[in-house]
């Protein structure tokens, strides 16, 4: 207990070098803290994501008996856009997405105005005169607008075109070089966040909103895009509220085998499994980011601790020689020295997580999601701070366990 309260009084004796020396470790804990939080709450939001978007859709696929013909789409068609027209008036199905060459048919456009050259990312799909649109602003497609160059856009889409939305009617927008009037503005749903997870494997985008075009006008730009002879390789299924993603593309899939009897192969349903491995890679890259940060806070906070404990050693020669003398042993003289490192960084790390918990709470609100305090970013802090102050610590304490008694005093 003597040898603790000694150290603590040496501690107290030059705390503005203390102080100096437990910048590193305050530094580096708070990194540690938030790094770890803004790891957790990314973690979390993709996870809650991801699980959106596996219960809403899912990709149907067709794989051929024999797996060595390269492009077997080509050869055997097992899409056409008669399927996604039969498909799109099944029950339970809110939306189907064709892809080709590996891209969604539907895909990012950017638009180019006349004056202030703004632009919009907008995903486009075909009007099903099945179901309903409600329309904010403007008008719904009539019939004379089956060929005609029209279209339907969102609010986030006007409000990103125009000071005001409302200007947007009338106006046209260029999408893939071809004009298009926009006749009318969807009212704004509450969708999932599947245009998220779709945004991350496709550039980043985060503002991928869904418009609309009458159906001969878009099945003529897919096939511009499908450049008159590639086919669908691959659809994807988004189900309507209520339900089951699974079962919709099971009813899906069954019904193509119908269609496509004489195919040699089966249709077969996918889910959100790379979504997962994704959501797990980038968690295995976010810890192994933490651990590097949690070996340079180790080493450069361990530096100012060995610097400091030498320094300490060589100014208490004389009291360590006389404490020699008269009976003390080499390993309470060990002990103590480990105890100051030690009490320096474990001061430091508290010092570190409270500064880590108020920066959290502070970028947390910089964020399009909410960072959470991680126990593993605790944990790492906590050893870091424990075995900073006995690591290097122990050097200096072992010199001091060292020094002749005789010599000691001289000096």
């Amino acid at each position: 207990m003597n040898l603790i309260k000694n150290a603590l009084a040496n501690l107290k004796a030059h705390k503005l070098r203390v102080f100096v020396t437990m910048i590193w470790i305050i530094i580096g804990i708070t990194s540690v803290i938030v790094v770890t939080s803004i790891g957790a709450g990314l973690e979390e939001k993709m996870k809650e994501s991801t699980d959106k978007v596996s219960k809403k859709k899912t990709t149907i696929r067709f794989e051929p008996t024999n797996y060595s013909m390269v492009d077997y789409s080509v050869f055997l068609r097992p899409f056409t856009m008669q399927d996604i027209e039969s498909i799109s008036f099944m029950e339970g199905v809110q939306r189907v997405k064709p892809t080709t060459e590996g891209s969604e048919l539907s895909t990012t456009y950017g638009y180019e105005g006349f004056v202030d050259k703004k632009s919009t990312s907008i995903e486009l799909n075909s009007y099903k005169k099945s179901k309903k649109v409600k329309i904010s602003h403007g008008r719904d497609f009539g019939y004379d607008d089956d060929e005609r160059k029209v279209v339907l856009i969102t609010m986030q889409n006007a409000m990103d075109l125009f000071e005001n939305p409302e200007e947007a009617i009338g106006n046209a927008i260029n999408i893939d070089g071809d004009l298009y009037e926009i006749v009318g503005i969807l009212e704004e749903e509450v969708q999932e966040s599947q245009n998220q997870i779709e945004a991350m494997y496709n550039g980043g985008n985060m503002e991928y909103q869904t418009a609309l075009m009458p159906k001969k006008v878009f099945e003529k730009l897919v096939n511009k895009y499908n450049y008159g002879n590639s086919e669908i390789n691959s659809i994807d299924i988004v189900a309507s509220p209520g339900h089951d993603v699974y079962e919709v593309a099971n009813n899906v899939a069954m019904k193509l085998q119908e269609l496509h009897s004489d195919l040699d192969g089966n249709y077969v349903t996918e889910n959100m499994d790379n979504a997962h491995m994704e959501l797990e890679y980038m968690t295995s890259s976010i810890d192994k980011f933490v651990k590097i940060i949690t070996l340079v806070s180790l080493f450069v906070g361990g530096i100012g601790v060995m610097n400091i404990m030498y320094m300490s050693v060589v100014e208490r020669q004389k009291e360590i020689g006389i404490r020699r003398a008269i009976g003390a042993k080499s390993r309470n003289i060990m002990f103590q020295f480990l105890v100051e490192s030690t009490f320096i960084t474990i001061l430091g790390g508290i010092l570190g997580m409270i500064i880590g918990i108020v920066a959290v709470n502070y970028v947390s609100n910089m964020l399009p999601f909410k960072a959470i305090l991680s126990v593993k970013g605790f944990v790492y802090a906590s050893l870091t701070s424990i075995l900073t102050g006995v690591i290097f610590g122990l050097i200096p304490a072992f010199k001091a366990s060292r020094l002749d008694p005789i010599k000691a005093i001289q000096k």
